[in-house]
């Protein structure tokens, strides 16, 4: 299966990892990536470091996507990323995560369905941020993606990166890819926010590899209920597997809310783990 193949499976509310150890095949992707956006009337940005934002353009006309006409009308952007984001003084997590906010906004202002951001995490090691900066800016833009307007590609290349770095910071994404995966290939793990109930749908699995973005997502629809007064719902139904660390995240999150949180359709090996933690949510099994 080609890198180009895997990277069409990413969708709206898709935030994923992808590492490379070849810039001709990331460029090949983001270029895939943004066509497919602009196929499908979404707004398109990347954030170029390694790849001129000039070459990044060429590959996308090499799919057959014209970009002329959508650069000019603002649906198309190559931006470096050290130009978009803060430099100087040593960024911090949240002015990083402000850029891709005022993205999204503007985006949904301009009336698109969706934008598609694509990033080349390279610039990070030029642009003064610490690598934990960067796991935490990674982790902190999950929410972002729960309403499912926004698919996120962060390319990192496994050359730049210490290894034990980027295990770090691939388990702030819910799911990670490479040129070479199965074609049975998606993210881990997918998350959608509900509305009626209120709460979470999680679909996929949960495990030491995506946990910090399911504990971010968790965090985050946990505390906006907290405010609300009401327990959030999270329907776990088409959660194929959790850890015992996602047992633990769930146990955290229902102890720290004065209204608690409430699983839908829990599983017994889930169900298992909370006894076992000797901390389970209000549950109604699958």
């Amino acid at each position: 299966m080609t890198a180009t193949t895997v990277v069409d499976q990413v969708r709206l509310g898709d935030h994923v990892c992808w590492t490379h150890d070849d810039e001709s095949v990331a460029l090949d992707v983001v270029g895939r990536f943004a066509a497919t956006g602009l196929r499908l009337g979404h707004k398109v940005v990347c954030f170029t470091e390694t790849s001129p934002p000039q070459a990044v353009r060429a590959r996308v006309d090499a799919v057959g996507v014209p970009t002329e006409a959508a650069v000019a009308a603002g649906r198309r952007r190559n931006v470096p990323a050290l130009e978009a984001y803060p430099t100087g003084s040593r960024p911090v997590p949240e002015t990083m995560v402000a850029v891709v906010v005022d993205e999204i906004d503007r985006a949904r202002h301009e009336g698109y369905p969706g934008i598609r951001l694509a990033g080349d995490m390279a610039w990070v090691l030029r642009g003064g941020a610490s690598l934990d900066d960067l796991r935490r800016y990674e982790t902190a833009l999950n929410p972002l993606f729960l309403d499912g307007r926004v698919a996120g590609l962060c390319l990192y290349d496994r050359r730049l990166f210490p290894a034990d770095a980027l295990r770090a910071l691939a388990a702030a994404h819910p799911g990670t890819a490479g040129p070479h995966e199965a074609r049975t290939w998606a993210p881990l793990l997918r998350a959608y926010r509900t509305t009626d109930p209120p709460g979470l749908r999680l679909v996929g699995q949960v495990d030491q590899s995506n946990r910090e973005a399911f504990t971010a997502v968790l965090d985050d629809v946990t505390a906006g209920q907290r405010a609300a007064g009401r327990p959030p719902v999270l329907d776990v139904s088409e959660l194929s597997f959790a850890d015992v660390g996602a047992a633990t995240a769930l146990v955290r999150a229902d102890r720290a809310s004065a209204t608690g949180i409430r699983l839908v359709g829990c599983r017994p090996a889930l169900h298992r783990l909370l006894h076992l933690l000797d901390g389970v949510p209000t549950t109604e099994h699958a």
